[in-house]
């Protein structure tokens, strides 16, 4: 399991580095004349070093001045001494001791008017809360803190405050707002001249984009902030960084350009014997050679990750590795070493609570019991990796188990159970690609804003300036100060209509890139209701009078299924379900939604260019005649094939929008309910119609009708049908 960026960024904002010498902040702190704001600062970066290398000392050195303060009378230094205390319980994990210790901290500060160390304590009450991934809380006092340092006019104390706004924003996920808040400390850290800053933020910048799926952007940032620390010579920073580089490469699926970085990363936690660095790397690099399949070199590599890892106690680490080596054993047919590891997997993880893996041990169980025939015990291992991945709400590891399950009900021939599970598995697909079309909305969303923002500010600054250049201008030739100063003007002006030319250009192209934005809106919700959420932020549910809806089934979907695997059996419904979508679109018909082996749509949604009844009649017949068709092109290569059947009905409908992060476009009322029994009570390759549907297009000439008389369906009693064909 590969360690994400977003791990190695929060370990950042919690590393602090030496750069002065113990024994000088030592003297520091003990040299009376100076002044106590520089005492303070001395002590406090020595109380963080203390905490991170010598917890007993650090704590031994907060008693000792809390003792002292409160001797002398000296409320300062009281808040120091419990300022010292909160970090030492925050270090130690135990945070609602360190935020107690932190508020009266700052009661003390505020009471004695040191705004200064109110602003710092303010700071460390927002880390404290991001911990406890309370991230509103921790906005509010980083906000709390930019205000004292605004009033104090402190620019490096503003500079930190937008800082931690963006760190906020980060990890509640706004990455627009995070981004802006990042960019205003930037720019205050380069006007500040505070490379080790500016280098920083380039990592900060770095993670955004990095979360953003744009790879290239991050890049550019992890370099800067690499050749930073390479001039600086600080390689522990760079190792950090070279993994990240590693990582991000990775996603782009460039292996080669991954295991580089991981191994110039591993290189340098070797020379400093960092051994949690080791391990990581260690276990990076055989991941790199996993996904190659060059099993023996990722082995080897595990295997020296899992050595390391044992030693030192890096549990976390150690299951991953003993998963992994599972998986190369199971490749070899090493069945009995295989399960081995994944046991060993499974204690380590379930020691420390590692739930995150825990679903991945299950599935490969469960594939490893139903690769030797031993179905029960697969079905037990399957269940229980579902039950985790739903408790993580891990989307990817449920596909995998519903898949693990599937297979093991079709092994047991439980045809009912085995179908169940492939359409929870189908629908959980579809869901991942709607998240997905979401993800890259947002990530263009993002692209957007950032965009327009930023020509907004320059477009502002070149008209302000083009202002003053014409008054300068004028008022020059009032006072005939210079003879050329009109074409000296007129030549600048031409410069900075160029630049706003440039700017006009690159708004055409932010709207090529918001009509792309546009179009992957309008594959999940009809273009009205998209218009609606873009505006508003939200949809009114609609009540339509005259919608017809379309279901359709295949007949024998679990006895055909069986004859196909997973891939072939997805692929096939692809075929069929993307002919589909071609048909309602030449339709102006609105896919509804698919069900496993069923699609709806309907049409009558649209308030303009509405399709009409005939439009549905004549979709319906369109994909009987694809599928028959499909039917003999499959039989003439003697495989299986799927037969349809097609129930229409035309009534009042509810539409709407439901959920929220993985929203869809729905529609309710019986009317929906009389549109299935269509379809069950309808025969294979027909299209079956209601009595309303039928008195809607019983007089076109196009279409011929069969009276079935009245047919009893589910649950709603007798109800005429026809059927309906095209005119020969």
């Amino acid at each position: 399991m590969k360690r994400s960026i977003l791990t190695l960024i929060l370990s950042m904002l919690y590393i602090f580095s030496m750069a002065q010498n113990i024994d000088s902040l030592w003297g520091i702190w003990n040299d009376q004349a100076l002044k106590e704001s520089t005492r303070i600062k001395a002590i406090t970066t020595l109380s963080k070093w203390l905490n991170e290398n010598n917890p007993e000392k650090a704590v031994s050195l907060a008693d000792s001045i809390l003792q002292r303060a409160r001797e002398k009378d000296n409320p300062v230094f009281e808040a120091l001494g419990l300022w010292l205390k909160g970090d030492y319980y925050h270090f130690q994990y135990r945070y609602d001791s360190a935020m107690d210790y932190y508020l009266w901290s700052v009661a003390l500060f505020k009471e004695n008017n040191r705004l200064h160390e109110t602003a710092l304590v303010y700071d460390l009450i927002s880390n404290n809360y991001l911990r406890q991934h309370k991230y509103q809380k921790a906005l509010e006092f980083s906000k709390k803190c930019l205000d004292i340092n605004t009033v104090l006019n402190d620019s490096i104390g503003i500079a930190s405050a937008y800082k931690s706004i963006g760190v906020d924003y980060y990890y509640q996920g706004e990455f627009v707002n995070s981004l802006k808040n990042f960019q205003i400390a930037r720019d205050l850290y380069i006007m500040l001249g505070l490379t080790e800053e500016i280098a920083d933020m380039a990592s900060r910048l770095g993670a955004i984009y990095y979360h953003q799926g744009l790879y290239t952007q991050a890049i550019k940032y992890m370099n800067e902030y690499l050749e930073y620390y390479q001039e600086s010579e600080d390689l522990s920073t760079q190792s950090e960084i070279y993994t990240n580089l590693g990582a991000v490469y990775y996603q782009l699926d460039d292996f080669a350009s991954a295991q580089e970085y991981y191994e110039k990363g591993l290189s340098i936690d070797e020379q400093f014997g960092q051994h949690r660095g080791r391990a990581i790397g260690n276990y990076n690099i055989g991941e790199c050679y996993l996904v190659q399949q060059e099993f023996q070199t990722a082995l080897e590599y595990f295997q020296k990750s899992l050595e390391i890892s044992r030693e030192f106690n890096e549990k976390d680490i150690v299951a991953d590795c003993y998963l992994a080596l599972g998986m190369i054993q199971k490749n070899k047919k090493e069945y009995s070493e295989a399960f081995d590891y994944y046991q060993k997997s499974l204690e380590a993880a379930e020691e420390i609570g590692y739930n995150a893996i825990l679903s991945s041990i299950y599935a490969s169980r469960g594939e490893l019991y139903n690769e030797i025939s031993n179905h029960q015990n697969a079905l037990e291992n399957c269940q229980l990796s579902l039950k985790v991945s739903k408790a993580t709400g891990d989307i990817k590891e449920q596909i995998e188990a519903c898949n693990c399950l599937y297979l093991t009900y079709k092994a047991l021939r439980d045809p009912a159970k085995a179908l169940e599970y492939h359409e929870i598995f189908l629908a959980l697909t579809d869901s991942l690609h709607e998240e997905e079309t979401v993800r890259q909305l947002q990530k263009m969303e993002f692209d957007r804003q950032i965009l327009e923002d930023s020509l907004k500010v320059e477009e502002e600054k070149l008209l302000a300036e083009i202002a003053s250049q014409k008054e300068i201008g004028q008022e020059r030739t009032r006072k005939n100060i210079f003879l050329f100063s009109g074409i000296g003007i007129f030549i600048l002006s031409i410069g900075l209509y160029s630049r706003l030319s440039y700017i006009r250009k690159s708004r055409s192209i932010l709207q090529k890139e918001k009509e792309r934005s546009d179009n992957l809106l309008l594959n999940i919700l009809p273009e009205e209701v998209a218009e609606e959420l873009k505006t508003n932020g939200e949809s009114v549910a609609r009540n339509f009078e005259q919608v017809t809806v379309l279901f359709t089934d295949f007949k024998e979907f679990t006895h055909i299924s069986e004859q196909l695997n997973a891939q072939e059996l997805v692929a096939e419904i692809n075929t069929c379900f993307k002919e589909f979508d071609q048909i309602i679109t030449t339709y102006n018909i609105e896919k509804i939604k698919t069900i496993g082996d069923a699609y709806m749509a309907a049409g009558g949604l649209h308030v303009e260019k509405s399709s009409t009844t005939k439009d549905v009649v004549m979709a319906a017949l369109d994909m009987q005649s694809f599928m028959d068709s499909r039917k003999n092109e499959l039989h003439g290569k003697n495989k299986p094939f799927f037969e349809m059947r097609v129930g229409i009905h035309t009534g009042q409908v509810v539409a709407g929008i439901v959920g929220v992060k993985k929203f869809q476009y729905d529609i309710w009322g019986d009317t929906v309910n009389i549109a299935n029994r269509m379809e069950t009570s309808g025969e294979i390759g027909k299209v079956n119609i209601s009595e309303t549907t039928y008195n809607l297009i019983k007089e076109d000439p196009d279409l011929n009708f069969e009276h079935r008389g009245k047919i009893q369906a589910k649950n709603k009693g007798e109800l005429d049908m026809y059927f309906v064909s095209r005119n020969a």
